[in-house]
């Protein structure tokens, strides 16, 4: 195990949150909906830059982390703060682009503008191993910034920060915090402090904020009615006697 006591992990879980409503609907939302999550994922990601790496891809969630040395916590802490900007900005001007190119009327393609993010951030130790060519992190801190989901915060585009996060940051861009008292399963009562720079990364978001070329309407549109034929198959070779339901009047 590569843990030292001279190191700590920043662990920051990016959430989308939103689309699972969507997942449930008719065929073609569902294979819709996924579609959309995979271009919001790969937007969270392309904005991701060193010191964070991407430890895993968790359904509608990105899970980053970065091991530091502890006399190095405050200048990787300021680096960080820009990063979780940068994914508010890129998450947003990637949202707004997916719904100006609405390409059908089911409620994924309708509704991906009401699609939101939050970022969970803890500052702890973890334990990474190796599981044949991926590496797999590990650890109770681990468990508690994935557990922290889960909160009381009245809103579902925000920042959450254990207090161990806090004091490492510091505040946030010079926004005003909320402090919360959270019951978290297995932890008992924590302290974990909550921003909502929302608005500010909206504003960033905006300076590269561009109508889509035809072109990328376009294939944009064909990769969604491609993916929703290969659902269709995939539904008939694992269902054989039941009948599609993509033949019921779903159609892009």
């Amino acid at each position: 195990m590569n843990r030292s006591s001279k190191n700590k992990t920043f662990l920051l879980l990016a959430d989308i949150s939103g689309y699972t409503h969507f997942m449930r609907e008719t065929p073609v939302a569902s294979s819709h909906a996924r579609q959309i999550i995979i271009r919001l994922l790969k937007a969270l990601i392309n904005e991701s830059a060193p010191p964070l790496t991407v430890a895993e891809l968790e359904g509608d969630a990105v899970f980053f982390y970065a091991t530091v040395p502890v006399d190095d916590l405050d200048r990787i802490a300021s680096q960080i703060k820009v990063q979780m900007v940068r994914l508010f900005a890129g998450f947003q001007t990637e949202r707004r682009k997916l719904s100006r190119m609405k390409a059908c009327e089911c409620d994924a393609c309708s509704y991906a503008g009401d699609l939101k993010l939050k970022q969970i951030l803890h500052v702890g130790e973890a334990a990474i191993e190796r599981v044949n060519e991926f590496k797999k992190l590990f650890g109770v801190d681990v468990i508690l910034v994935h557990k922290l989901l889960k909160n009381s915060v009245p809103s579902s585009e925000y920042i959450l920060m254990t207090e161990q996060a806090h004091s490492v940051m510091r505040g946030f861009h010079g926004f005003v915090s909320q402090n919360l008292h959270e019951k978290v399963e297995e932890f008992g009562t924590l302290n974990v402090v909550v921003f909502y720079p929302v608005k500010f990364a909206h504003e960033r978001a905006r300076n590269n904020d561009t109508e889509p070329a035809r072109t990328e309407r376009l294939a944009w549109m064909l990769r969604l009615k491609w993916n929703t034929i290969l659902d269709a198959v995939r539904f008939r070779l694992s269902s054989p006697s039941r009948p599609s339901r993509l033949s019921e009047g779903n159609t892009l």
